[in-house]
């Protein structure tokens, strides 16, 4: 098309639905490439206030969120500026496959479940999760699309539902609230499953009239290799009663103790290899759907005054979460001074490198308590895989501080006076002084191959891995890093009054 919008150009059509086309754009002046989605019904009287609530969503920052980077105008309309994300959409994925291993499932459910529990209590819901809202990055982290489109729409968006995902309740008339987002996620998970969607009709209209009664097939029977953990986790979260599902947070952590996560395939021939049909997670089967007068999406109970925060603690913490660009900043940057595990040369101690039997001996800690991200901080798991959660969390916070630049994030990953956050903390402080960053720097934690040791200290030796990114200032690349393949790194866990927190991180002689 080559014509301007704002700062962008358009490149390529995307798609198109109910909440309006999405094109492929490059920001004219620095090339990134991002989604711009217009957005039907947004009526010029609103734009004010549309504005305001697009800007509180930008503010929000999740590695399993499409991260809103601006809100332009063209020719009257709203047009949303999103992260572009080339992996495509689970739907596709499923249009291809058919159905997906449980292991793959729990891969894709558990951090989008943690991303709804971090909306939900920012007061956001989303309203209609399904298989088209759900893209991958170009290395395959799952993220959830049009979170809060509703909400900038206001009334023009609020009867919008996918009727083969959608919540019972909400089928015959309620609001959509936190346990629909539950229902809907859980929803999706029995589609990647059985190969086909909890309700089913020859019309749209006999499709609401099947979600309402409330009775969802029986997933052990249509998908009968599914571990019974994750069917009990699952019929839970697809309860008729929407006070029976329990939150997005416990979905979350419940999900990841049912079954062991496996890597998503994306194609038979080249796992990584993934194509770009329904990229744009478009509402093409959203209807209309019969609800009474109110608030369409109701916010989560909350403190009141949470959502409205001052306009300017919401600029600055937006500014903040901008920063973070890269969701998972590898543990293990070689190319980095200061980035990579274990500063010192010196060889490290002598442990099994091989995978071990489940660990035994671990004392549980002294309270429990689940992160924004839905894991338990304080659980002592039985078999070494159990300590991915934990490990994963961690990385993702110490990635945290490096792509915001905040030190003080680091004691949420270090005990005090460890020496590797004494390390991390001069590298952060050494790229903010020459006004730099990373970028895309997306790495996997790939098992947890043992564990030794008890309550309250911990040693795990982990594989994990990390593709190319870029150092960047003033969204200019600097240099660019190769990434680097699977290594196994010795990490030392020691647990505080606050969690499970790392003490030493090594990466291990001879390995990657």
């Amino acid at each position: 098309m080559g014509r301007d919008v704002g700062d962008y150009r358009l490149e390529d059509l995307l798609g198109y639905g109910g909440a309006g086309e999405v094109w492929l754009a490059r920001h004219r002046g620095n090339g990134d490439q991002v989604a711009l989605k217009w957005l039907r019904g947004a009526g010029e009287d609103n734009r004010e206030r549309q504005r305001r609530e697009a800007a509180l969503l930008a503010a929000l920052s999740h590695p399993n969120l499409v991260q809103l980077r601006d809100v332009v105008g063209d020719r009257g309309e709203l047009v949303l500026v999103l992260d572009y994300l080339p992996g495509g959409s689970l739907a596709s994925l499923l249009a291809r496959r058919g159905r997906l291993d449980a292991g793959e499932v729990v891969s894709i459910l558990a951090p989008l479940a943690a991303a709804l529990a971090y909306a939900h209590d920012e007061g956001v819901i989303h309203g209609d999760v399904t298989p088209a809202n759900i893209l991958f990055t170009e290395r395959g982290r799952p993220v959830l699309t049009d979170l809060g489109i509703a909400r900038v729409l206001g009334e023009a968006g609020a009867a919008q539902a996918t009727p083969a995902y959608v919540d019972p309740a909400v089928a015959r008339g309620a609001a959509p609230g936190p346990a629909s987002d539950v229902f809907g996620l859980a929803a999706v998970a029995f589609h990647a499953l059985c190969g086909v969607a909890p309700w089913n009709a020859a019309s749209a209209a006999d499709v609401l009239a099947v979600a309402a009664s409330g009775a969802v097939p029986d997933l052990q029977r249509l998908a009968p290799d599914t571990p019974g953990e994750l069917v009990t986790v699952l019929s839970r979260a697809l309860s008729a009663e929407p006070d029976q599902r329990g939150s997005a947070a416990e979905f979350a952590l419940d999900a990841r103790h049912a079954c062991l996560p496996q890597r998503v395939r994306f194609d038979d021939a080249d796992p990584v290899a993934r194509g770009r049909g329904s990229v744009t997670g478009a509402l093409t089967h959203a209807v209309r759907v019969p609800r009474p007068e109110g608030p369409a999406h109701a916010a989560p109970p909350r403190t009141p005054g949470r959502w409205r925060r001052s306009l300017h603690a919401g600029r600055r913490r937006q500014r903040d979460l901008l920063a973070a660009v890269a969701a998972f900043l590898a543990i293990g940057a070689a190319a980095l001074a200061g980035m990579h595990w274990g500063s010192s040369s010196a060889a490290p101690a002598a442990i099994s490198t091989t995978a071990a039997s489940p660990t035994t001996g671990l004392t549980p800690g002294p309270t429990s308590g689940l992160t924004p991200d839905g894991v338990d901080e304080f659980a002592v798991p039985k078999a070494a895989a159990g300590w991915l959660a934990l490990l994963s969390s961690l990385y993702d916070r110490r990635a945290g501080a490096f792509t915001a630049g905040d030190v003080e994030r680091l004691t949420g990953v270090y005990t005090e006076g460890s020496g590797q956050a004494a390390a991390d903390r001069a590298e952060i402080e050494r790229l903010a002084a020459a006004g730099q960053r990373l970028d895309d720097f997306d790495p996997d934690v790939l098992s947890v191959d043992s564990a030794h040791g008890s309550a309250p200290e911990v040693t795990l030796v982990v594989t994990d891995s990390f593709g190319p990114y870029a150092v960047v200032a003033d969204q200019r690349v600097v240099s660019s890093q190769a990434g680097r393949a699977a290594a196994q790194v010795e990490v030392s866990l020691r647990l505080t009054s606050s969690g499970w927190r790392i003490e030493s991180a090594v990466r291990l002689a001879g390995s990657g």
